[in-house]
């Protein structure tokens, strides 16, 4: 169509070789801690030349950043709407599923990412998102009464489980995972095990 812009070669090439990078920062991850990677391993194992590299970053820890916020873009896009307030079992299982499938398609990323970064940023971004989207009880209790930490308690919980099955290889489909936490969420664990809940 007139007037569609087509990406230019040069887009392309960007892209390629950001994930030539992306893709070789996680192969040496499975290895050894970030601080211990250097811009010259990675590039070598990249071969991608020094200068390509600080071009788009100023360092390890700022590609790293970038990698964070990129994906937490896709995060805000793919799972949560503007709009989203997950006050029933279904709205919270819509986004327990939209979660998993997000996981599942940035497995590499995600697995490192919200599970062992120190800095964990992109854990804080989606736990803040998901907090302005949900009851929080903080906001609902008084600081020195103990209830104020259900939110808490139970978003931990279900953190958790989506790490620990990216782990166990992703075995149980999102939409029986996403269902089992929601119900956990809402009625509380002991309802669940005790067959009151499906």
């Amino acid at each position: 169509m007139a007037g569609e812009r087509k990406p230019r070669a040069e887009d392309r090439r960007v892209k390629r070789t950001k994930r030539q990078l992306r893709d070789c920062l996680f192969r040496l991850l499975e290895q050894k801690s970030l601080k211990e990677i250097t811009v010259k391993e990675l590039t070598e194992e990249a071969d991608v030349n020094r200068s390509t590299f600080y071009f788009y970053y100023k360092d390890i820890n700022d590609m790293m950043r970038q990698i964070q916020s990129e994906i937490y873009t896709v995060f805000e896009a793919d799972v949560i709407s503007p709009n989203s307030e997950f006050n029933t079992v279904e709205d919270f299982t819509g986004y327990i599923i939209r979660f998993l499938l997000f996981c599942r398609e940035n497995e590499t990323i995600c697995k490192f990412v919200i599970s062992n970064d120190p800095d964990n940023n992109l854990a804080r971004m989606i736990r803040k998102s998901l907090l302005e989207h949900i009851p929080d009880s903080r906001k609902v209790f008084a600081l020195d009464d103990p209830k104020c930490y259900l939110t808490t308690i139970a978003m931990t919980g279900v953190w958790e489980t989506v790490i620990q099955w990216m782990y166990d290889g992703m075995q149980v489909p999102p939409e029986e995972l996403a269902l089992f936490l929601s119900n956990v969420y809402f009625y509380g664990g002991r309802t669940v095990l005790l067959g009151d809940i499906v």
